[in-house]
């Protein structure tokens, strides 16, 4: 525990010493919630706030994780310390979470600054809410965030190609994901794999729980789907790290940048 706390903080002090790092938590969520606005101005107060508030909150809470999954491994490779952290005493896994959670925290934190920004300049009011559930709820989704970021980041371990890919899935995801607006009015086709991904049932519940009109019984659905998926993917992501060390143990490869 003390190890992965100090993984956390010492994470949270090298984001925000790199300048990108800092325009993603402190700048775009800005443009986010500007351009999500103009999209929805003229919508109902409570779907501005699930889709303006919530959305560009989201998508910069995601840029986030995706940095703390791809870029943060590839710079540890182009330093030459991945193979330290991996053989370091301290687990791996610990280490990566601890990396996760931090930059999770500043992402959360980017969601805030865009809910104080939509309410001092654009004048959006937060809906009545249960302060409880809705605190619950976002404990679950820094959960399920992180898990899922977890296993991406040991997908990008082995990678040599990582920050292509964070490029590539970063913008994808804000759309497949529902964000901006509901996942029905995607294609068919592209639908299922909405269902596969974490972030699309914690945005969902996000907008139940903050949904003065949802029943209970909607509210323990969301609950529950974001729960199962989340439980599927802690136990991939176990199956994953055991697949993932062996792997890089024996091809002694993981800092060929």
């Amino acid at each position: 525990m003390p190890a992965f706390i100090h993984s956390i903080v010492l994470q949270m002090k090298l984001s925000m010493a790199r300048p990108m790092f800092q325009f993603t938590i402190w700048i775009s969520p800005l443009f986010y919630a500007t351009i999500t606005y103009f999209i929805y101005g003229n919508q109902s107060p409570e779907r501005i706030f699930q889709y303006v508030v919530l959305g560009a909150g989201f998508m910069g809470l995601w840029t986030s994780i995706v940095y703390s999954s791809a870029s943060d491994i590839n710079r540890e490779r182009m330093y030459g310390t991945l193979e330290n952290i991996f053989v370091s005493p301290t687990s791996f896994a610990v280490i990566l979470m601890g990396k996760i959670v931090g930059n999770t925290i500043w992402g959360f934190i980017s969601m805030v600054l865009a809910f104080f920004y939509l309410t001092v300049v654009f004048q959006i009011s937060m809906p009545a809410v249960n302060v409880a559930l809705v605190v619950i709820a976002l404990i679950a989704v820094v959960i399920s965030t992180s898990i899922f970021a977890f296993v991406m980041a040991l997908i990008f371990t082995l990678s040599k190609q990582a920050e292509a890919l964070m490029n590539f899935i970063e913008y994808p995801v804000f759309l497949i994901c529902g964000f901006l607006f509901p996942i029905s009015i995607l294609p068919i086709w592209l639908q299922p794999i909405s269902y596969l991904l974490p972030p699309t049932y914690a945005i969902e519940l996000l907008r139940v729980v903050t949904n003065g009109q949802a029943l209970l019984t909607e509210i323990n659905v969301s609950f529950l789907q974001l729960g199962t998926v989340t439980l599927i993917y802690f136990i991939v992501g176990m199956a994953s790290y055991k697949a993932v060390d062996r792997k890089a143990r024996i091809d002694g490869k993981l800092g060929v940048y």
